[in-house]
């Protein structure tokens, strides 16, 4: 669950940041927070990463300087939420499914030695009379 709300969070973080500074330019992605949030959830699903700035690069009334950062806004967001984000998150459901396995697999060896004692001690006794 804390994987999810860090991952919520830095996305609210980046789309109230992307609303700012791209909103009044580009309200189709960008004009209100949830739409702003809806975006940069495509990105951090890497859905679309490449069509979003490149749509907000074609306008030909943005300078130079500004596709520039546009670009760069969106590869951080890529590598921060896309790369990184889901890949701690599918890196906690790993590890939770096989200390899952983990947990049972330890219990069963337990219950072995648990018999291979009980059958020891039997023969053992079986030995002495």
């Amino acid at each position: 669950i804390g994987v999810f709300v860090v991952l919520f969070v830095l996305n609210l973080i980046m789309a109230m940041g992307a609303n700012l500074l791209f909103g009044q330019k580009h309200p189709q992605f960008f004009g209100d927070p949830l739409t702003a949030n809806y975006t940069l959830f495509k990105v951090f699903t890497v859905e679309g990463w490449y069509e979003i700035p490149d749509a907000l690069a074609k306008d030909a009334s943005v300078p130079r300087w500004e596709v520039a950062f546009i670009r760069g806004y969106f590869m951080m967001a890529v590598m921060i939420g896309g790369i990184l984000g889901l890949s701690l998150a599918n890196a906690v459901f790993v590890d939770e499914m096989t200390t899952d396995n983990t947990d049972t697999l330890e219990r069963q060896v337990a219950e072995l030695h648990a018999e291979l004692r009980a059958m020891r001690e039997e023969m053992r006794e079986g030995k002495g009379t």
